[in-house]
């Protein structure tokens, strides 16, 4: 009888844990909500017209080409990537969804670089 008790208290214990750790896992924020003006960059492109929103992304691809990052590997992640998970917003137009991604594949210190060019992009659209 104690051995069944002790095996229940161990699987309770074990689903409890189990489930704070799913718990966890879905209060996942976006890859952006993590830098707030890469954030604010996001919700501003989200709320552009389509047209506006290519162009914005056609710049962005630009900016990183010039900057002479790693172009073949942003190639290789976007090659790759299986076009049927794609449901996120950015993902609906192919040119938004290869920058988003070029972006994202920057590291932290090559994205601070981009944030103003990107900004002053965004702002100039919206003139």
């Amino acid at each position: 009888m104690v051995l069944v008790f002790n095996i229940l208290i161990y699987y309770s214990i074990y689903e409890v844990r189990t489930l704070l750790a799913v718990s966890e896992k879905m209060n996942y924020k976006r890859w952006y909500d993590k830098n707030e003006i890469l954030k604010q960059i996001m919700e501003m492109l989200e709320k552009s017209d389509p047209n506006t929103r290519n162009d914005i992304a056609n710049d962005i691809i630009q900016l990183i080409i010039n900057k002479q990052y790693d172009i073949d590997n942003f190639i290789q992640i976007i090659y790759n990537q299986d076009s049927s998970a794609r449901n996120r917003w950015y993902d609906q137009d192919e040119t938004m969804h290869s920058a988003v991604e070029m972006l994202k594949s920057t590291d932290e210190n090559e994205k601070k670089e981009l944030f103003n060019e990107i900004l002053n992009t965004i702002l100039n659209f919206n003139d």
